[in-house]
């Protein structure tokens, strides 16, 4: 029997927890910045998704209901027919993390199910958006423990004018799916490709994109191609306080990008993890038209990071566990179990009625810190032991100084 179809996963409660935790994190950086939650449809109709998406993309569109409706491969396209054709206030900054569904070969860190948390400004064309976006993705990747995040930017108006410059504009999708592809297939694969699509023009394009040097350097470069796009990537490094580097490789597979875009990497061998780009002609497609940028944090793949990392996985969230030392004594763990609850501990008692060693192994097996002992010396006195299971030590508390020491650890 099949489990679960392909690049999908059952998620367990290690994960499930870890998921919840970075998923609570990320949003409460999404507040602070003051976006605000927009929640759309897991599917749309055809039409929508493909109206954009590119060549490339549209091959991962899970098509439903007769070839009618089709499953959000991302979260920019709802937003877009959602702000086209709505009358919001300018800017409008919203937040969205939800599933999204790709039918693309599964991977390390890459599923074909998955979560995204994306923020976007519709509205605006300053570079200041880029800067805050690129700024809230540096708190993401600090909030994570990931202090020295690479952010790479590029623009699309820089490589439009380098194709054209070039002339071979006409073949300028197929050589930006191409050159996306590097994380994927490697820059040999790359070259390989290039050389058959484009002859001699391949050496000259990878010549440019390869170009080594500093910041200031690249700019100078991109200048020569097309100045407003290098002036773009100027101002948003000038309103970064942060380590950022211009990367004329990079592209961003998904053809609505218009202008910059950019990618965070944590780690060589699991790609991308947090990526996005300015489209200010996507929301004209679907009504009325408006400028637009947006950036999208891949929880799976941010998650992966997390566990890798991780050296003790939380297996719960419970405090405690109220151990009643004899059935007899079960009604006063329950009543202790609830006051704790009613403090914002969470905590557990015993539902197969085992002894007070099997408690314990059970405690053990979910790393649960501390166990409250309720027998009948502790009943009578009023005062509860309450273990540590990492260092085994134990204190005699009253149930307010239980609450008090759990509710503060």
């Amino acid at each position: 029997m099949k489990l679960t179809p392909k690049g999908m996963r059952d998620i367990d409660a290690e994960r499930m927890l870890v998921r919840e935790d970075a998923t609570e994190k990320i949003r409460g950086i999404f507040r602070s910045y003051g976006y605000r939650p927009l929640e759309t449809p897991a599917m749309e109709y055809l039409d929508t998704l493909r109206a954009k998406a590119g060549e490339e993309v549209e091959k991962q569109i899970f098509v439903i209901e007769g070839n009618e409706y089709g499953l959000r491969f991302d979260l920019t396209v709802p937003l877009a027919r959602y702000a086209a054709n709505k009358e919001v206030p300018k800017p409008y900054k919203r937040y969205a993390i939800e599933r999204v569904w790709r039918k693309e070969e599964p991977q390390r860190g890459r599923f074909r199910e998955f979560y995204q948390a994306d923020v976007d400004i519709i509205g605006s064309s300053s570079m200041r958006c880029e800067a805050e976006l690129l700024t809230l993705a540096k708190k993401v990747c600090s909030e994570f423990g990931f202090d020295r995040p690479r952010i790479l930017l590029n623009n699309r108006r820089i490589l439009d004018a380098i194709a054209d410059s070039l002339g071979i504009s006409e073949k300028r999708n197929d050589i930006f799916r191409t050159l996306d592809k590097l994380d994927k297939i490697g820059e040999a694969e790359v070259e390989r490709i290039l050389d058959a699509m484009l002859g001699e023009k391949a050496a000259e394009l990878l010549s440019i994109v390869r170009a080594k040097g500093d910041n200031k350097e690249k700019l100078a470069l991109a200048a020569k191609y097309s100045p407003e796009g290098a002036a773009e990537l100027e101002e948003i490094t000038r309103l970064c306080d942060f380590d950022t580097s211009i990367d004329l490789f990079l592209v961003r597979g998904l053809g609505y990008y218009t202008g910059p875009v950019f990618e965070v990497k944590l780690s060589e061998d699991i790609g991308t993890v947090i990526a996005g780009g300015r489209y200010d002609d996507l929301l004209g497609v679907y009504g009325q038209g408006s400028p637009a940028t947006g950036i999208s944090v891949g929880i799976e793949r941010l998650m992966t990071l997390m566990m890798e990392r991780r050296e003790a996985e939380k297996k719960t969230r419970t405090s405690v566990l109220v151990a009643a030392v004899q059935p007899e004594f079960y009604s006063k763990a329950a009543e202790i179990a609830s006051v704790l609850r009613s403090r914002g501990i969470c905590c557990e008692t015993d539902l197969n009625e085992r002894n007070l060693r099997k408690q314990f192994d059970y405690a053990n097996s979910l790393s649960i810190p501390h166990v409250l002992v309720v027998g009948g010396k502790e009943i009578e006195s009023g005062r509860y032991t309450l273990r540590d299971m990492s260092s085994g030590s134990e204190e005699m508390l009253s149930t307010e100084e239980i609450a008090e020491r759990l509710g503060s650890a």
